[in-house]
């Protein structure tokens, strides 16, 4: 779960209960049913490999996941980063902001960023024309 905002975690008990899988969430926005992880928390799916990102900022314990082992990476931002935007500091818009510069936008540029609203995108494409980082990256 890349945070604990009720529209993202809404069907967690039927996600347990349909896939029998593990659910991380962040140690700074623990809730039950999801095992509470730290920053750095790496873990396989198969053949993908998943490390955990404390994007924080727009919720309190905002996680990235980055996931590699396809033909591109991914990464899973939830709510910090959209599309030509990022989500609102609700939290902290300054450490959103950072938290969004140097785990996000520093990870390869054809890295797709997945939000959880609206289009997918990639990290080459937000450098160039997001305007929240324009002449930040």
């Amino acid at each position: 779960m890349t945070h604990a905002h009720t529209d993202h975690i809404a069907d967690l008990g039927r996600l347990k209960k349909e896939t029998g899988a593990p659910v991380y969430i962040s140690e700074r926005e623990s809730i039950p049913g999801a095992e509470a992880i730290s920053e750095g928390h790496e873990f396989n799916v198969g053949n993908l490999k998943i490390k955990a990102l404390l994007t924080w900022g727009h919720s309190r314990g905002g996680m990235t996941f980055f996931v590699t082992g396809l033909a591109r990476p991914i990464a899973i931002v939830g709510d910090s980063i959209f599309a030509g935007s990022m989500g609102g500091g609700n939290v902290s818009y300054k450490d959103a902001l950072r938290n969004n510069i140097e785990k996000i936008l520093t990870l390869p540029d054809e890295t797709i960023i997945c939000p959880g609203h609206g289009p997918m995108t990639t990290v080459g494409e937000e450098k160039q024309r997001n305007p929240f980082f324009a002449g930040r990256v």
